[in-house]
């Protein structure tokens, strides 16, 4: 039977993968495992004529994304029991989570969902869906109280 030792667990600072992270600390702590965060903002949000990105206003997001990753790291190496580490990524989120789970050799990965449904499930799509389409590890979804 596998053992399960290094956890990662996709936030991006939501009430859902809050509860993610308390659910993978919580199984963290009972299995004796590490948890690896990884946060992905996306690639170019911003762009300028003639539709190139603006570097200035990349720049800006690029590092408002890195202290709020760092402030966010900051506050759950604070708890005690779990080892936390982490990785900041810029890309596509499930490609970026999927690459990240394997060059750290990650067990298990810990996503929250919005639960979407309906409409706007198939315009925005779903992350974790893709995650547990492409990953080849197993993915563990924790989905909003009902």
């Amino acid at each position: 039977m596998p053992t399960l030792s290094k956890f990662l667990v996709a936030i991006d600072f939501s009430e859902h993968s809050e509860r993610a992270l308390a659910f993978a600390k919580d199984l963290a702590q009972s299995l004796g495992a590490s948890i690896h965060l990884v946060h992905v903002y996306p690639l170019a949000a911003y762009v300028a004529p003639p539709m190139t990105p603006a570097p200035v206003l990349v720049g800006q997001f690029r590092e408002q994304s890195e202290q709020a990753f760092r402030e966010y790291l900051t506050r759950v190496r604070k708890e005690q029991g779990v080892a936390f580490e982490g990785t900041l990524a810029e890309g596509v989120p499930h490609e970026e989570i999927v690459k990240v789970a394997k060059a750290l050799g990650a067990d298990l990965i810990v996503m929250g969902t919005h639960g979407r449904s309906g409409f706007e499930h198939l315009l925005l799509g779903s992350v974790a869906e893709r995650v547990i389409r492409v990953a080849g590890i197993p993915v563990l979804t924790v989905p909003k109280p009902a």
